[in-house]
């Protein structure tokens, strides 16, 4: 059996989450920001298909790269969720090959390289996003990509080009993670004379960042590359508003609301007032301690307070050593941990913004249960630090107390044993990221069956079953839905693809291409919003709309917007209720908008 994993172990671990993503293709819901991305696709591949380039339009709100291929499958399948999570579950098991690779090349052993991948793999956070189509998945290929390069000592032109990769795939990643990099350039490029060596710097820096740098120039000047509002708000007067939008989300007050619901305990509603600088200061540091402790920052739902504040330990006390011994991959590493979770405690950030660093952390973690264990007292204080942390942190959760007890508890009883007994079973290292692995890997099928796609899938089947909805109406009548969770997927999936680049910032006056920008037209769904049957006749009179679809749920515990309307809408003498479609526990009520 051992010999069997040593030799196949990657390749199983590979089948198993090409498994679990292709398997979810099954129950696939639109979650988070997917179904935006789903749009700009779908634009691409409109734009494609009428023999124009994809500069002018919306297309590049969060990068255009990783979505280009999905674009062109879209030409022979059309829209559909289902292609584009293939390609993120594709790019999810390459990511773990890579991680799996850099790990075998820094520890030498078959087994340590597969339990990190085996940790990686069952992460919360990976599990989540391997059946979405959001940009999670493809950040985290880039990461390590350029952790990957860096390690077999590409060159930095190369190197280079994963950063940019880095940049199209999540922007800010790559903003979190520069003064990592220039700090690693500092270490790694010493020589000579300073003369010498500041030369190297600039010369290393500019060949790393060459290609960010080419990209977001493209996107300002030519209509080559895509605009990426987000990515060129970053440099000031190219936007309106933009570096005010930045510095905004680096407002201690806004930084710190780490809550997972409005009603969970926060610090923030304790806060002395803040009428002088000492006071100020103390709330400051409160608002703060708060974010570490809040469940949207480190949690099961993330990176576990007892997993990751070990391999924070590990990563400063071995730093010294590392640094004598110049040990530049280690080095690399740390400098991105600190560089990163220094960001993200500092800017508004919660649990999905980890993935990208969670191998890091890992690599850390592997530290922790490999050779801190044999640094007895920095051991136990790690252990003790982090239990008192992770059960702290129980104060601001709000359901599965009990649970999230018990599993904490369990895993500090575990590195306790550890601490006892450290030689007294074999790959006792081993055995604790196996036990991890099960229990981050129980959280999250916990999750995708209580709260997750599973849930809903089992509630109200496939994304609320929006392709039966659609096929009600004639394609070229005009709609009105009420949204139950699907969000624009009855857009997309009408063939609306009317988006404008200039979504919620504009492109400054000067900028050259702002006269090219441009969107498809066509408009036939539209979205219920007011809060009353007089304001909602305004927009069926404005827009000139055929028909109302109004989604009610069967199910008590789920209430969809406006289905409270339905009697109303049946009272009016300018409706007539058309069909009503049976559907998986809701019904689907057409009314006819008479003429």
């Amino acid at each position: 059996m051992k010999r069997i994993i040593k030799k196949y172990g990657i390749y199983i671990l590979i089948s198993i989450c090409l498994i679990l993503g292709l398997s979810s293709l099954f129950f696939r819901n639109a979650t988070l920001d997917d179904d935006l991305y789903l749009l700009e696709t779908s634009i691409m591949t409109e734009a494609i298909k009428g023999g124009e380039w994809i500069g002018d339009y919306a297309v590049g709100t969060h990068g255009f790269l990783f979505k280009l291929p999905v674009a062109l499958v879209f030409l022979l399948t059309g829209p559909s969720l289902e292609v584009a999570t293939v390609w993120n579950v594709i790019l999810a098991s390459v990511s773990l090959y890579l991680f799996y690779l850099i790990l075998k090349e820094y520890f030498k052993r078959e087994d340590t390289a597969l339990i990190g991948t085996l940790l990686l793999l069952t992460s919360f956070q990976f599990l989540l996003h391997l059946p979405t189509y959001m940009r999670e998945i493809p950040v985290l290929f880039s990461l390590l990509l350029f952790i990957y390069l860096l390690q077999k000592k590409k060159s930095y032109w190369i190197v280079g080009l994963s950063l940019a990769l880095i940049f199209d795939a999540k922007e800010y990643v790559l903003l979190m993670l520069i003064p990592g990099i220039v700090l690693f350039i500092l270490w790694s490029e010493r020589e000579g004379t300073l003369i010498k060596t500041v030369g190297r710097y600039l010369f290393t820096t500019f060949k790393l960042f060459l290609p960010t740098l080419v990209l977001l120039l493209l996107m300002i000047f030519t209509r080559v590359v895509p605009v990426n509002i987000y990515a060129v708000s970053i440099i000031p007067g190219v936007t309106k508003g933009g570096m005010e939008y930045h510095l905004k989300h680096f407002d201690p007050d806004v930084s710190t609301i780490n809550r997972i619901r409005k009603e969970a305990p926060s610090i923030q509603e304790n806060l002395l007032e803040d009428d002088g600088i000492v006071k100020k200061v103390f709330n400051i540091v409160k608002s703060y301690t708060g974010k570490i402790l809040y469940p949207r920052s480190f949690s099961f739902i993330s990176i576990p307070k007892i997993v990751i504040f070990p391999a924070i330990v590990s990563s400063v006390f071995f730093f010294k050593k590392k640094l004598k011994k110049k040990d530049s991959f280690y080095l690399l590493l740390n400098s991105l941990l600190w560089s990163f979770l220094l960001v993200f405690f500092l800017r508004a950030s919660f649990d999905r913004y980890l993935l990208p660093i969670v191998p890091v952390v890992l690599f850390f973690y592997i530290y922790f249960l490999k050779e801190l264990i044999k640094e007895r007292k920095v051991f136990l204080f790690t252990v003790v630090l982090s239990g008192i942390l992770a059960f702290v942190g129980l104060f601001f959760e709000v359901e599965y107390l009990v649970i999230k007890f018990v599993l904490n508890l369990f895993l500090l009883l575990i590195y306790l044993l550890y601490y006892l007994f450290p030689k007294r079973v074999p790959s006792t290292d081993m055995l604790i990221s196996g036990v991890v692995s099960c229990i981050t890997l129980s959280v999250a099928l916990f999750f995708f069956y209580a709260n997750g796609q599973l849930r809903y899938y089992i509630n109200f089947g496939k994304d609320y079953e929006v392709k039966r909805v659609v096929s009600s109406f004639q394609e070229d009548e005009k709609v009105l839905l009420n949204d139950v969770g699907w969000d624009i997927l009855p857009r997309v999936y009408r063939g609306n693809y009317s988006f404008p680049v200039e979504w919620k910032m504009e492109l400054a006056d000067w900028v050259p291409r702002k006269r090219y920008l441009k969107m498809f037209n066509r408009v036939d769904t539209f979205g219920m919003v007011g809060k009353s049957v007089t304001r909602i006749r305004k927009i069926v009179v404005s827009e000139e709309i055929e028909k109302i679809g109004l989604v009610v749920s069967e199910l008590d515990q789920y209430i969809f917007p406006y289905q409270d309307m339905l009697e109303d809408f049946k009272n009016q003498d300018w409706l007539l209720l058309d069909q009503e479609v049976p559907l998986k526990n809701k019904t689907l009520y057409i009314f006819e908008v008479k003429k």
